[in-house]
């Protein structure tokens, strides 16, 4: 199984819209991720993020993509941080694939960027995103009570993070 980050100029956005039309994807995503998930919206996905010189990658394996990875870069104080954020279609989960893509990213992010921290906000029923963070050396930074509000109800997040002096 080959497994690559592929900038989304590369991505067919067929296949873009095709993995990404899975409800359950958006369980622990922003509510800006839409259900059904359209061509249009993959194309506007991909047209956004290029003008906005966006820092997202198609996962790609075997030559399909099943998965975007990303971050958000930001400005004033929080200059060298990075948010990290990220989906894989169902089909393809607990196989090792995600593992990769977040070292891949990470890997990319400090060579290329003056980036000191990746993080990542994760609901906290999200066991399978907390292990992959953990296994990529991610450390759990702190816990926000009731922090965000989806599906009528409050859930708690763990802030991970990952620092350029403990990455490899």
């Amino acid at each position: 199984m080959i497994i690559e980050l592929k900038t989304l100029d590369q991505i067919d956005p067929c296949q873009l819209a095709y993995h990404a039309n899975e409800k359950s994807i958006g369980t622990y995503l922003r509510n800006t991720f839409p259900y059904p998930y359209t061509l249009d919206h993959a194309m506007s996905f991909i047209t956004h993020s290029l003008q906005n010189h966006g820092l997202d990658f198609g996962i790609v394996v075997d030559g399909i993509c099943v998965g975007c990875i990303g971050g958000t870069l930001h400005n004033d104080i929080y200059v060298h941080n990075c948010e990290l954020g990220y989906w894989l279609n169902p089909l393809y989960a607990h196989r090792g694939i995600m593992r990769q893509a977040v070292r891949l990213f990470c890997q990319h992010v400090f060579e290329c960027y003056h980036i000191h921290k990746i993080y990542a906000e994760v609901f906290v029923e999200n066991k399978a995103s907390c292990r992959v963070l953990e296994w990529n050396h991610f450390e759990k930074e702190g816990y926000l009570f009731e922090h965000v509000y989806k599906n009528f109800q409050y859930h708690d997040v763990i802030i991970y993070s990952l620092r350029r002096t403990t990455w490899k």
